[in-house]
């Protein structure tokens, strides 16, 4: 890795272009052009094809396991029976293209095995955003290295193994795409000489990208932020004035289009288009707001690859990482400090408070305080930019074997560790799940006689694994009064398919413990989970 930062131009180049490559690419005065260009063009070619396949392969045991989790079951039969439900349900959170997205492909979707298809999109779409992630840092400045590392160690992060691991997450993705395109078109409307209608064109058509992206889902359309801080961090040939005049553009920009999301909202609302969620509300206790951030949120984004858990296991693991990557920032900031003088330190040091807290804005904003890795991906990555700047300055002063033998540790530990969380935490739990509640409805024989059957739903201390964070990793589905009956009712489904008025046809039950006295066809013990316990 060498020192990261040029002098470039902000724009020397599309996020979208072929980048040029002289860190791999030294060809000798006797080489013609034409065989420079090609070789430039296969190397371009390589590292697309690398950074679309790191996730694919990264997520592929996760992906094509046989499992669904909580909300899967109710989005897929409501997406069959109840056409447009999932769009009000997810526009009274603010999120109406989410839902009509999630419309959309849970109603091609026939059975739980399929939800391996929308799995396969998050981890294409992740592919994608780390190649665009690349370009877009090269088109900013970075050098290749530092650019490549945050490219793959971003769709590797546990948001991003959220993202890949749960059906649903497919579209938070695609926010985040959509985000860094309203970036770079309100770039180049700052562009000198494009003229002011050209300027506002681009400014319209970027406030519109990032209103789609919000009104997917908001926190991952604040990835936005993540050009802006990989600019104020390579930009180095700008002044002081200039910096706080590029940011605070940016940050004007994303309040009018959140502004303008939340209005359009608010008349859909007012006009009766659709019911407002009583979760949206904004914060008031803000003390209390930023002492939670700084408990959670924060920290895990911190521990990057070290999963935070509800019953504190692994703690000292957890916040070692999360303080060694705080230290890392720091040593970040003092090496600016000393190479580039006291001007550049402090814009990097104001950056590094600031630009996470803008990447959060919208949880910030929100009274809800329930912290989760799904809502925290544009943080953690902007987070990353500068953990990522700051490796390489204290890198560069080691000898080339050794960088690249820290690189690549650091590299095969986050393959590892994204591999391993979500089939271990999330596929293989909730296969779990899914696979008792299938073995009970394979028992069940429809006929003449009306069967009875029972599910003795589960409790937390039931669950697979000993690691728990929230309702993500290793988490419960059937620790619910709704979730044992959907996944039955798509079980039945999926189990006889050709089968009409399936539901009227049996006659189900759910509780905590089975009733005494009464006879039932077939007992469906979720209790059972505990026998798949590993000590994950």
């Amino acid at each position: 890795m060498s020192e990261l930062g040029t002098d470039k131009g902000v724009l020397a180049t599309s996020p979208l272009a072929v980048p040029d490559f002289p860190d791999l690419l030294a060809p000798s005065a006797a080489e013609n052009a034409h065989a420079a260009r090609r070789r430039v063009a296969l190397q371009a070619l390589f590292l697309a094809a690398l950074l679309l396949l790191v996730p694919l392969f990264t997520y592929a045991p996760t992906t094509f396991h046989d499992y669904g989790l909580r909300d899967d079951y109710s989005n897929l039969r409501e997406a069959h029976e109840e056409p447009g439900k999932i769009l009000k349900f997810c526009a009274s959170h603010a999120r109406p293209i989410y839902g009509q997205l999630l419309q959309a492909s849970y109603g091609m979707v026939t059975s739980v095995q399929n939800l391996q298809w929308m799995r396969l999109t998050a981890a294409i779409l992740l592919g994608v955003l780390s190649l665009v992630s690349f370009r877009s840092l090269r088109a900013l400045g970075w050098t290749l290295y530092p650019a490549l590392c945050f490219a793959v160690l971003v769709v590797l992060v546990p948001s991003s193994q959220v993202v890949a691991a749960w059906a649903l997450g497919w579209p938070y993705a695609l926010a985040a795409l959509v985000g860094v395109a309203a970036f770079f078109v309100a770039e180049g409307a700052l562009a000198a000489g494009t003229g002011w209608q050209m300027a506002l064109l681009q400014g319209a058509v970027a406030l519109a990208l990032m209103v789609t992206s919000t009104l997917i889902y908001q926190p991952s359309a604040l990835f936005y932020v993540v050009p802006l801080t990989a600019a104020v961090i390579a930009r180095r040939d700008r002044s002081a004035a200039a910096t706080l005049r590029h940011a605070g553009f940016h940050t004007g920009f994303i309040a009018l289009a959140l502004g303008a999301t939340y209005g359009l909202m608010s008349l859909l609302y007012t006009g009766g288009y659709f019911l407002k969620s009583g979760r949206i509300a904004f914060e008031t206790q803000w003390v209390d707001k930023m002492e939670w951030f700084l408990r959670e949120p924060l920290p895990n984004a911190l521990s990057l690859f070290v999963l935070n858990d509800n019953n504190h296991r692994d703690q000292w693991l957890y916040w070692g990482c999360a303080g060694l990557a705080g230290a890392l920032l720091l040593a970040g900031v003092a090496i600016e400090w000393r190479r580039h003088g006291r001007t550049r330190g402090l814009i990097w040091l104001a950056a590094l408070v600031c630009l996470p807290l803008l990447a959060f804005v919208v949880s910030l904003v929100a009274s809800e305080r329930y912290a989760t890795y799904r809502t925290i991906l544009a943080m953690t990555a902007v987070l990353l930019c500068f953990m990522v700047a700051s490796a390489d300055a204290l890198l560069s002063t080691l000898n080339s074997t050794l960088r690249r033998s820290v690189v690549g540790g650091v590299l095969l530990l986050a393959f590892a560790c994204a591999q391993y969380h979500p089939y271990a935490l999330i596929a293989v739990t909730q296969g779990n799940e899914w696979k008792l509640i299938v073995d009970g409805a394979e028992r069940v024989s429809l006929g003449e006689h009306k069967p009875h059957i029972y599910a003795v739903t589960s409790t937390p201390q039931d669950r697979s694994t000993e690691s728990i964070y929230h309702d993500e990793f290793g988490s419960l589905s059937t620790n619910s009064e709704w979730v044992p009956k959907e996944m039955f009712k798509r079980a039945m489904h999926d189990l006889k398919p050709n089968v009409a008025n399936l539901e009227a046809r049996y006659d189900f039950a759910e509780g905590p413990k089975l009733p005494s006295g009464q006879h039932y066809d077939v007992i469906i013990d979720l209790h059972r989970l505990r026998r798949f316990y590993t000590d994950n």
